[in-house]
């Protein structure tokens, strides 16, 4: 069956002489490999670029599905610089995404994170802290409080991986913050450097709790 889906080009590697294996994320279907022939015979027909949105187009009645069109329907431009961000996200969704998600909610956010990307100056690891907040959430692991109490500004607090956000004692001095940059952080309003790099080692944290035997290289790269 002939099938045409939006999606985002995340990653692709040679297969054989002529063609690759491209690995596309949709709202529908989440992350999909599909056969891609022909690339390296003809570059100029076959050549798409990762941070674009395309249609696909392809045939699924074979085991391997194989890509027989694709057409660009949004561009995202922005200064390489930020490139290497992008190339993060995009090894953290290929890593993280499994069978049972909400596509459609990352999808969006993948969307979103794109659209601002060219507008975040120097403020880019705010941006990708946002994505990954959003992340965990539609993971089932969302950055949540303790309890419904309201956050004190002047307390310090930090991150128990079983029960959110709690009130930090004398013993607990690594990766804490005050509830005055948790409440920006909860309202998207944070912008103190030292706290969104905090925040970002809590997220590494969840992640490799989450799946151990994963290594993200790209965040290393920014």
């Amino acid at each position: 069956m002939i099938i045409s889906i939006n999606g985002f080009l995340l990653h692709s590697r040679k297969y054989k002489e002529t063609s690759s294996i491209v690995y596309i994320f949709s709202p529908m279907k989440g992350i999909q490999s599909l056969l891609f022939k022909g690339k390296y015979t003809n570059k100029e027909k076959f050549k798409f670029s990762i941070f674009n949105e395309y249609i696909f187009t392809y045939d699924d009645k074979y085991k391997f599905p194989f890509l027989s069109k694709f057409e660009t329907i949004n561009e995202y431009n922005f200064d390489r610089k930020y490139y290497l961000l992008g190339l993060y996200i995009n090894e953290l969704l290929y890593k993280t995404l499994k069978q049972g998600y909400d596509f459609e909610k990352v999808y969006d956010y993948y969307k979103s994170f794109l659209y601002y990307l060219p507008q975040t100056s120097d403020n880019s690891i705010n941006l990708a802290l946002r994505f990954e907040k959003n992340l965990l959430d539609s993971l089932g692991y969302g950055l949540g409080m303790y309890s419904e109490h309201v956050i004190d500004e002047d307390n310090e607090y930090y991150y128990d991986f079983d029960y959110g956000f709690k009130i930090a004692n004398q013993s607990q001095k690594k990766y804490t913050l005050k509830g005055k940059y948790l409440k920006e952080f909860f309202s998207n309003t944070l912008k103190s450097k030292h706290e969104i790099i905090i925040l970002r080692n809590i997220v590494k944290q969840i992640l490799n709790k989450i799946y151990p035997e994963m290594t993200i290289n790209g965040d290393k790269l920014f």
